[in-house]
């Protein structure tokens, strides 16, 4: 037995040993899907700081909002719901601590302002009560009402076990079905998130992978082959979930499609290299066929892995955990995978080898003159044409340019969700029967040395209130101002006398206020609560109404300064405004990875391609399908959703490859004596095919999930297909247009023409024999035999 030999069985006993290992934390890693948008981002990041420093004063905001139809404020039934869910040891931990901070009803605020608050004066008439929660807790009809369940931080930990016992409750007490349950806030959206992508793994996993396993049977035609590219593809699939266990990390919503790319990645990369295989085999000794074939193959893969980690990897620099997670375990997992292939699978064709299908031996005399028609034609059409298709390209580049500075994005509710989707049925039952679900809070701080009355402050609260609420946008304004009760009828003659009495209930009402979380003193300072409400559906501007609000309430802090008051500030935090921060995050991270990844991609392409023009001139052709395709976006205005952002790079990682190859042989046609415009259809003629094959690949195994409930998936799918799409679109058409052209000649310098030239006959034999060992530029060799496909 040869030193490889021992080398190959090592490998392969080793591999085995890790099996279990793998597979036990890949599992763990599947079972383990944890999703809240509100910490997609990092608790240094400002606005979200900002935000949990409110939560920490005022109480946390994930909350449950309940109703149903029939949901009033004459249905007892409330009260035997709420009592359940504050003492039921269903909702307790195994200490006995409550998993909830609070829970309340319109049908209990009500009742707490009939109570008495100045000597013998009712606070409120009921009618009156009643309006004070209008738009916040009690629906525009003065009936429907909601019951309101916030969450604990151990009680997140438990979301779907305690959700599913607050329905249970609500059916048992209340009689409401649970398809009649309409439920909503932070906390549904979070345990809707984690559903839908466990649901996207176990309907589309399957699926997708079967898609890949045939689509590589149809590239290799051997049965023994493909199954050995594919069981390479799914080892490197759960050695790449089994690394997110292992390192603490869980499955998010945007890592669902991560084993997917890994496995469709590894199968373009097998069938790469198997064809490398087939290619060096002549049937007389296997291990020699493995080794040429990995001496062939390690250097090209390599690149492409390159490239394409790169791509991945500069998800990194984004401010959202899930891209930042993507980019980096999926940017880790091609390393493992391009590892893998290039030590197991040579391993198992030592041992178990393929026979080369008979198909394959025929490829050169039986095929080449059909293909080489629709090629040669293709070519011909380009030639006739290279000048407007350059022209058009360019100008497309820069349109593109122009429209991608107009995108927007966004992670509102509806971008996450079909509109089919239960989550916005119930979203959208509740905001019309109730009130707005996204509040937008303005906390006003009076500082002890300021001086204030609890009277003065309180007109601060009331002229935000009347100010702010009165916009068209936002409805549901509440603050202390609203358990003030009405001045009586006798005896408030005088300014001094109504002063008196609101000094007088603001005393007695502290404690209430405190208890509800509308007021909270602290370090020296009172921190006063005015909470506005806005859609969660609707098409309103967040930023242009948080600018306004924003604006509104310094000029009426301002006007307070200027009467002399001090020591007053105001501050505009919430969860629209941290979603509102989001989405500028997210376009940033969209700009930032891209150039990032066109950066140093670039420089490898330079290296490669052995001059800077050159290397500029090849990245054109992989920018134009992002700008196109993103362009496109900004010019119908559509948001962009957190799915989408993630392609650009990971698409111009992926799309390098196709750009190396048909370069290596445009190179290898002018090598061999002919003009530019012989060497496009050379190059064409012998790698277009494969370019096709395994992009097809690609996208089709990424397209099951285009089906996917989950729409930031779903926009993944769709975008990455059309990407790749492209991709091969502009490296087919727009590239051998800039070649022919006068951008050809950088390409032309470093080649010293062969004594022959590549005619008819040449086209379709395979590397070796195309070549003919004239290559004299002092590029990377990256091609590949005729019948390859490539590494992703």
């Amino acid at each position: 037995m040869t030193a490889d030999r021992r080398r190959y069985r090592l490998l392969l006993a080793y591999a085995v040993v890790l099996l279990p290992t793998i597979a036990v934390g890949a599992h763990l890693t599947l079972q383990s899907n944890n999703n809240s948008p509100l910490d997609w981002v990092s608790p240094h990041f400002a606005p979200r700081a900002e935000y949990d420093g409110f939560c920490q004063r005022f109480g946390p905001g994930d909350t449950v909002v309940l109703s149903w139809p029939g949901c009033t404020l004459d249905e007892a039934r409330i009260d035997a719901l709420s009592e359940a869910l504050r003492n039921d040891p269903t909702f307790r931990d195994v200490q006995g601590r409550w998993l909830f901070y609070d829970v309340t009803s319109g049908r209990e605020a009500v009742a707490r302002m009939l109570q008495p608050v100045v000597d013998d004066y009712a606070a409120f008439e009921r009618g009156e009560a009643i309006r004070q929660f209008q738009g916040t807790l009690i629906g525009s009809d003065a009936e429907t009402t909601v019951v309101v369940i916030t969450f604990t931080a151990a009680g997140l930990r438990q979301r779907e076990r305690l959700v599913e016992s607050i329905q249970q409750a609500t059916t048992r007490l209340c009689g409401v079905d649970r398809d009649a349950q309409r439920l909503a806030g932070p906390v549904i959206d979070g345990l809707s998130v984690d559903r839908a992508s466990q649901q996207t793994l176990d309907r589309f996993a399957v699926p997708s992978a079967l898609v890949v396993f045939l689509l590589c049977w149809a590239c290799l035609r051997s049965l023994k082959a493909s199954a050995a590219v594919f069981g390479i593809a799914l080892f490197c699939q759960g050695a790449t979930l089994a690394l997110l266990h292992y390192t603490g990390e869980t499955m998010s919503a945007l890592l669902v499609v991560l084993p997917a790319m890994i496995q469709v990645l590894a199968v373009a990369g097998g069938i790469h290299l198997t064809n490398y295989y087939f290619d060096s085999n002549d049937g007389s000794n296997a291990e020699d066929a493995a080794r040429r074939a990995l001496g062939l193959g390690w250097l090209p893969c390599v690149l492409s892995a390159g490239t394409t980690a790169i791509g991945m990897a500069t998800l990194m620099s984004s401010g959202i955990a899930p891209i930042r997670s993507f980019g980096l375990y999926s940017s880790v997992g091609v390393v493992i995978t391009t590892s893998l292939l290039l030590s197991i699978l040579p391993a198992v064709y030592v041992f178990w080898p393929p026979r080369r299908p008979v198909t394959d031996e025929r490829t050169s005399a039986a095929t080449p003159r059909r293909r080489m028609s629709g090629w040669s034609i293709l070519a011909a059409d380009i030639g006739n044409y290279h000048g407007v298709i350059a022209v058009a390209g360019l100008a497309a580049l820069m349109v593109g340019c122009w429209y991608v500075a107009k995108l927007k994005t966004s992670v509102r509710i509806e971008t996450l969700f079909a509109k089919d989707s239960r989550i916005l049925s119930d979203y959208a039952w509740i905001e019309a029967n109730v009130g707005p679900l996204v509040p937008l809070e303005v906390v006003v701080t009076c500082h002890d040395d300021a001086g204030l009355t609890d009277y003065e402050k309180l007109a601060m609260l009331a002229a935000l209130e009347e100010q702010l609420g009165s916009r068209a946008s936002i409805t549901g304004a509440f603050s202390a101002v609203q358990m003030i009760p009405p001045l009586p009828e006798k005896g408030m003659d005088g300014p001094e006398a109504r002063r008196e009495f609101v000094e007088q209930a603001a005393e007695l009402l502290r404690p209430i206020c405190e208890d509800v979380g509308y007021l909270v003193r602290r370090n020296g300072a009172e921190h006063w609560r005015l909470t506005l409400r806005c859609s969660a559906l609707g098409d309103d501007d967040y930023g242009a109404m948080l600018d306004d609000v924003r604006t509104t309430a310094e000029q009426i802090i301002d006007g307070q300064r200027r009467r002399g008051i001090e020591g007053v500030d105001v501050h505009v935090t919430g969860i629209m405004p941290l979603v509102h921060e989001i989405q500028h995050a997210l376009l940033r991270d969209l700009l930032v990875s891209f150039l990032g990844a066109f950066v140093l991609i670039t420089v490898v392409m330079t290296v490669v391609e052995a001059g800077l023009l050159s290397g500029l001139v090849a990245m054109s052709a992989n920018v134009l399908p992002v700008v196109a395709f993103f362009g496109v976006l900004g010019w119908r205005g559509a948001p962009v959703d957190i799915g989408t952002v993630m392609t650009a790079s990971i698409a111009l990682g992926i799309a390098v490859d196709d750009t190396l190859h048909f370069l290596t042989f445009f190179r290898r046609g002018l090598a061999s004596g002919n003009d530019r415009r012989a060497a496009v259809r050379f190059a064409l003629e012998h790698c277009g095919t494969a370019m096709m094959q395994t992009s097809v690949s690609c996208g089709l195994g990424m397209m099951v999930f285009a089906f996917s409930s989950f729409l930031p998936t779903s926009q993944f799918a769709w975008s990455m297909a059309t990407l790749l799409a492209l991709a091969l679109a502009a490296d087919l058409i727009f590239l051998p247009a800039l070649l022919i052209g006068p951008l050809g000649r950088l390409f032309f310098a470093d080649v010293r023409p062969a004594t022959t030239t590549v005619g008819d006959d040449d086209v379709g034999r395979g590397s070796d024999s195309a070549n003919g060992g004239s290559v004299a530029s002092p590029h990377f060799d990256l091609a590949e035999p005729v019948t390859a496909g490539r590494h992703r």
